[in-house]
């Protein structure tokens, strides 16, 4: 393996569930940046739905799935690293996108590993903040500021879902968190990319040196959860697959009727009206968003989804049950006019109104 001219760049991309760190990194690879950029995208749950919508570009995507990239799955996340390594053209750029429940100190400190450190360079860590629900999950704070903590760049998402006097407050609160961090506040994750790219952390920040005693003493011996959060017992999955289609309104019946304790849901999903192209399901607390994407192209269509919530709180036969009976054998006959993306609201979760849907870009 040869040792490249220079350290490969490595930014870390993490937040808590439904902040938009897939958003964000589509926003970086649709960029004119002219890199070779390698992805490590990792799921919490036995279905990477974050690696089927990252953008298809001039990239590679590794799916890292069924557990946290900070612990249960680290060896692998090494392991692909070297896969890397051996290309015949490695990557010039890798940007690893956590988990909603991964630490990023506990990756940053894969890459101090001595034989890591010759040949990739901890450039970033971007952390991911929901403006609109950040403060509504008190059972994952010390979860997320963690996660805050570690940040370089806290990349403030979703403000036009919040009024500015909580933003401002927001701020203050991530500030005092994080001093040193740049704060950019945004919608849709859309920030400037030369923000966010060859940062240079350890040239203005230094942070990490106890990690690099750690990892220099100790990496052969790291039991893999060496940090404070235990994944398996703070929350539970749950994953639907099914070839069959759902009618649009029996699929929005299901989801508005979900229990308060899943909190978190995303996937593809395969709808009668529109057979061709895929759905995707963005569930983040009371919010709930369907836009109609991309084709199947050469995928069979299926539905995959991911479920989140609080432990012992999932019934899974249950849910089986009431997304199994909105299953149609055939494909809508005639066609039927479907909004191109839709956001509702579950009652349960919210005193909104669930009738309140923002509709946009009808598609036949």
């Amino acid at each position: 393996m040869e040792v490249p001219q220079q350290p490969i760049p490595v930014t870390i991309l993490t937040g808590f569930l439904g902040a938009g760190k897939t958003t964000l990194l589509n926003r970086i690879l649709k960029a004119d940046h002219g890199l070779r950029v390698a992805v490590l995208v990792n799921d919490f749950g036995s279905i990477n739905i974050d690696a089927q919508l990252v953008i298809d570009v001039e990239s590679e995507t590794i799916s890292l799935a069924n557990g946290c990239v900070c612990c249960t799955i680290r060896d692998d996340l090494l392991q692909t690293a070297f896969t890397l390594l051996e290309r015949p053209q490695p990557p010039e750029y890798l940007i690893i996108e956590a988990s909603g429940v991964s630490d990023p100190w506990a990756i940053a400190d894969t890459f101090l590993l001595p034989e890591l450190r010759t040949y990739f360079r901890l450039d970033s860590v971007i952390t991911v903040i929901d403006a609109e629900y950040v403060h509504r999950q008190p059972s994952y704070e010390s979860l997320i500021v963690e996660q805050i903590s570690a940040a370089d760049i806290v990349v403030l998402n979703k403000i036009d879902l919040v009024p500015s006097d909580q933003l401002t407050e927001l701020e203050a609160w991530v500030r005092r968190i994080v001093p040193q961090a740049r704060i950019l506040p945004a919608m849709y994750a859309d920030v400037p990319l030369r923000l966010l790219l060859d940062v240079g952390r350890l040239q203005h920040r230094m942070p990490l040196p106890h990690l690099v005693v750690a990892a220099e003493s100790d990496h052969h011996d790291h039991d893999h959860h060496d940090h404070d959060h235990d994944h398996g017992s703070a929350f539970a999955t749950w994953s639907y697959v099914a070839d069959q289609p759902f009618t649009l309104h029996a699929f929005r019946r299901v989801i508005l009727d979900l229990p308060p304790a899943i909190f978190r849901a995303k996937g593809l999903v395969y709808l009668a009206e529109v057979p061709q192209r895929r759905a995707v399901l963005q569930l983040v607390g009371s919010r709930v968003q369907v836009t109609v994407g991309e084709p199947w192209g050469n995928q069979p269509p299926q539905t995959q989804m991911v479920f989140i919530g609080l432990p012992g709180q999932l019934d899974e036969t249950t849910l089986r049950s009431a997304f199994d009976r909105c299953l149609i054998e055939h494909e809508a006959g005639t066609t039927e006019s479907v909004a191109l993306q839709q956001t509702w609201q579950r009652p349960q979760v919210s005193s909104a109104n669930s009738n309140a849907d923002g509709d946009q870009s009808i598609v036949s």
